[in-house]
């Protein structure tokens, strides 16, 4: 019965995604490259006034797993070209081959192995690089958020790209048991936003389960924001924070834990959803409460995020 509920899930997950493909296509640029002999897409939002004499920071929105580039922006609601829109940034979102991205942990499954030989930290750097001739953003400030398995590839890019990202928003995802012995080479700022009933990528951790498949052993959200501030030599008391309690009857509320004198000046921050599930704050109940929990309304995700990336550049 968990294996056939997990199916409807995952089905039913790219499902409204893609019908939100086009809801979301206003405002963007379709492109490609080449990377791995492969063709890439990815899809750039310029906000009003953009121009190419001046550099822009870089917003990379990585979709999660079964959805493409553009349903991203549609399950936050649109927070994210908005955010970008608004402070006048560049947004991109790629398409990750298969519908996922290859976040560095061990899976199993057939597609998976195929997707394991998938560079995408390289497909990333190469990105960086065209969307820096193309459009001239400022390779100083180059920001990368995501939802789920667009998270967990965040969280990569922070440990393998650390050099030429300046922080990360990941967003219903924590640390990879994969990339716990690794070291990122440059400081680099990270914020994470996991809801404690999230009943697809589990809050304490351990091993994530698919159609009775192992799908890559988690550190939990606690040791994943503490690895982090050991790794970025954070003092180690964090300011703590509730936020307003807005919207009362979406039965969640927020908790802020924000480590600030950190290797770099860089930020390690915590935004535990108490009620929450596999969703983006301030997002779309894209799916019933039963199959992926609550969407907390009290706060809209990309806006800290968007604020989080501001305080920092490399």
């Amino acid at each position: 019965m968990i294996h056939i509920v997990t199916l409807i899930i995952l089905r039913l997950l790219s499902t409204p995604l893609e019908i939100g493909r086009h809801a979301s296509s206003a405002g963007l640029q379709t492109h490609t490259l080449t990377h791995q002999g492969r063709t890439r897409t990815y899809h750039v939002y310029l906000p009003a006034g953009y121009s190419r004499s001046k550099v822009a920071p870089l917003v990379i929105a990585l979709h999660g797993g079964g959805g493409v580039g553009k349903s991203l922006d549609r399950l936050s609601g649109g927070q994210i070209t908005r955010e970008a829109e608004r402070r006048g940034w560049v947004a991109v979102f790629p398409d990750g081959l298969e519908k996922g991205w290859n976040d560095g942990r061990k899976i199993n499954t057939f597609r998976d192995r195929r997707l394991s030989k998938v560079d995408d930290v390289g497909f990333i750097l190469k990105l960086i690089d065209r969307l820096h001739m193309d459009f001239n953003i400022d390779r100083k400030r180059v920001y990368a958020t995501g939802i789920s398995n667009g998270g967990f590839m965040c969280l990569r890019l922070a440990v393998d790209l650390s050099d030429r990202i300046a922080a990360v928003g990941a967003v219903t995802a924590s640390m990879g048991k994969v990339l716990e012995h690794k070291t990122p080479k440059k400081p680099v700022g990270v914020l994470f936003m996991n809801g404690t009933e999230d009943p697809l990528v589990p809050y304490e951790g351990g091993q994530i389960v698919a159609l009775g498949h192992p799908r890559g052993e988690i550190l939990s959200t606690d040791a994943s924001v503490h690895w982090w501030v050991k790794h970025m030599e954070c003092g180690s008391s964090p300011e703590r924070s509730v936020l307003p309690n807005a919207a009362r009857g979406d039965k969640t509320r927020t908790e802020v834990e924000s480590y600030s004198d950190c290797r770099g000046k860089v930020y390690v921050i915590l935004y535990r959803v108490v009620g929450g599930g596999h969703t983006w704050p301030g997002g779309i109940q894209y799916l019933s409460k039963r199959l992926i929990g609550r969407v907390s309304q009290d706060f809209q995700g990309a806006e800290k995020i968007f604020d989080f990336f501001a305080r920092h550049h490399r």
